[in-house]
């Protein structure tokens, strides 16, 4: 799942160059779409306040829906859950911005309901290290307390 990888969200993440967490990104989408994992693209208020997503995503996965929620943790978002649900997978592999916040929500919510979940956070980025480094943490110590 590629969570608010969008223009907004980007400039105010200070924990990877954003042309780096650019290519990190291109690259697991294109080895993800080169091996036929399933992909979500996710954003969050893309119109009234995140801008649009990376134009790198759409162009690796055309005409793929991208589920624009209003909710920072992806796991609320009804339409997201039923597509998890219609692909059936129980391992999830998230990568997003900011790490804080759209990726230890749904990260910490899929680990209580049984999932099995990996960060790639090299393709992960925050408005702070500690910020970053504190969800990873927290994450870390979720899996592990199950």
């Amino acid at each position: 799942m590629l969570i608010d990888f969008q223009s907004q969200m980007a400039f105010a993440t200070h924990t990877i160059d954003i042309s780096a967490l650019r290519n990190n990104v291109s690259l697991i989408s294109k080895g993800a779409k080169g091996f036929s994992v399933p992909v979500l693209l996710t954003t969050v208020a893309e119109t009234s306040f995140s801008g649009p997503m990376f134009p790198e995503l759409p162009e690796i996965f055309p005409g793929q829906p991208v589920f624009d929620r209003t909710s920072m943790n992806t796991w609320e978002d009804q339409a997201v859950i039923a597509e998890i649900n219609r692909i059936g997978k129980r391992r999830l592999v998230l990568a997003g911005l900011w790490t804080s916040v759209c990726i230890v929500g749904p990260a910490l919510s899929a680990l209580a309901q049984g999932f099995e979940v990996h960060v790639i956070t090299d393709a992960c980025g925050d408005v702070s290290e500690e910020a970053h480094e504190r969800a990873i943490t927290r994450m870390v110590q979720a899996a592990q307390c199950r």
